[in-house]
C-alpha cells in the first residue's frame, strides 16, 4: 500500500499490529507521514473496551480527535508514550483473555463443589466484571477492596491464601512480562 500512501496527501495511517513502531511504520512506507498505533481489546465489540494509544507529531489534533469520535462507542480510551505502548497492550488488549482463564477457572472449581456449570459461569463472570467496575469507580488500590473482602479467619482468606500458595500473583506478573517482552520481539 506504500504506493497508494504517497499519492495520497490527506491519509492518516491507523494501526494496530503489536510491537510494530511508529518507526518501523515509516520505514515500511518510505515517507512521513501521520500515524497512529491503537490497541483495542475484544470488549470494543460490546461498547466495553479499553483502547491504549499513541502517535507522531504529524498527527493533528483535528485528525487524532475525528478518529476518536469515531470509535467512541468502543470504549475508553488513554494516550500512552509509544515507550510504553507494549506494556499497555498487556495491560489492556491482552487481559481479557487471561480474565476469561481466571472466570473459567472458578467455574471449574464451582462446578466441583456441585454447581451447575451455567450458573458458574454466571457468577463468576459478573463477580469479575462488578468487581472490575468497582475498581474503576472507587479508585481505590485492589488490595484495599480485596481486604474489604476478607474476612479474618473468613472462607475468602483461605482462598486467598491458596491462590499465594499456587504463586497466583508471580505467575500473572510473569505472564505480563512475557507477553510484553513478545511484543516487542514482533517489533524486531
Amino acid at each position: 500500500i506504500a504506493e497508494e500512501l504517497w499519492a495520497r496527501q490527506d491519509v492518516v495511517m491507523v494501526t494496530m499490529a503489536a510491537g510494530l513502531s511508529i518507526q518501523a511504520i515509516r520505514g515500511y512506507i518510505g515517507k512521513a507521514l501521520p500515524v497512529i498505533r491503537i490497541m483495542p481489546n475484544t470488549p470494543v465489540s460490546i461498547g466495553q473496551g479499553m483502547i491504549t494509544y499513541c502517535h507522531n507529531e504529524l498527527v493533528s489534533e483535528d485528525q487524532l480527535d475525528a478518529l476518536l469520535n469515531d470509535l467512541a462507542k468502543a470504549g475508553r480510551f488513554d494516550a500512552v508514550k509509544e515507550t510504553l505502548m507494549d506494556a499497555a497492550t498487556v495491560a489492556a488488549g491482552c487481559a481479557p483473555a487471561y480474565a476469561y482463564m481466571f472466570i473459567d477457572a472458578i467455574a471449574e472449581g464451582a462446578v466441583a463443589c456441585g454447581l451447575p456449570r451455567d450458573k458458574a459461569l454466571q457468577y463468576a463472570a459478573a463477580a469479575v466484571s462488578g468487581a472490575a467496575q468497582l475498581l474503576l469507580k472507587s479508585g481505590k488500590e485492589p488490595t484495599t477492596l480485596k481486604d474489604a473482602v476478607c474476612s479474618p479467619g473468613g472462607s475468602t482468606i483461605a482462598g486467598v491464601r491458596a491462590l499465594e500458595d499456587g504463586a497466583f500473583r508471580a505467575a500473572a506478573m510473569n505472564c505480563v512480562i512475557a507477553t510484553c517482552n513478545r511484543n516487542k520481539e514482533l517489533g524486531k
